[in-house]
């Protein structure tokens, strides 16, 4: 997921690291021959990068997370719903219609705190 960066400061070796919007950090070095980045050796080179986005992986491993967590709650409430329509005594058609309500009234609160909790804070 891209995000604008908003600022810089060095870690504690003195690297170069880029703050995102999103409250997480990226290095940005300039060590060749993986990246050729000369602008960030100087403070005006930094400055003239603000605003920039970047590919925040953290962003998209917090996003791939909780799509996870919300396939699964929801799988879960309509294999439920289904399965209690059949004991019912509900036809086909009724157990869907009682599996796709328990979708819409499924409570997600859960399952997105168990995935965000799963993942590192921004830092």
């Amino acid at each position: 997921m891209k995000q604008p960066i908003t600022g810089f400061h060095l870690d504690g070796e003195g690297h170069p690291v880029a703050d995102l919007a999103c409250g997480h950090r990226q290095h940005m070095r300039h060590q060749p021959p993986w990246m050729e980045r000369p602008w960030i050796l100087t403070e005006e080179g930094r400055r003239s990068r603000l605003g920039v986005e970047l590919e925040c992986k953290r962003c998209d491993e917090a996003g791939h997370a909780v799509a996870e967590a919300v396939r699964e709650a929801l799988l879960a409430a309509a294999r439920q719903a289904y399965e209690d329509g059949g004991l019912s005594g509900l036809c086909a058609e009724g157990r869907w219609e009682l599996a796709l309500d328990a979708l819409k009234a499924a409570d997600l609160s859960p399952a997105l705190l168990r995935a965000l909790g799963r993942l590192t804070p921004p830092g």
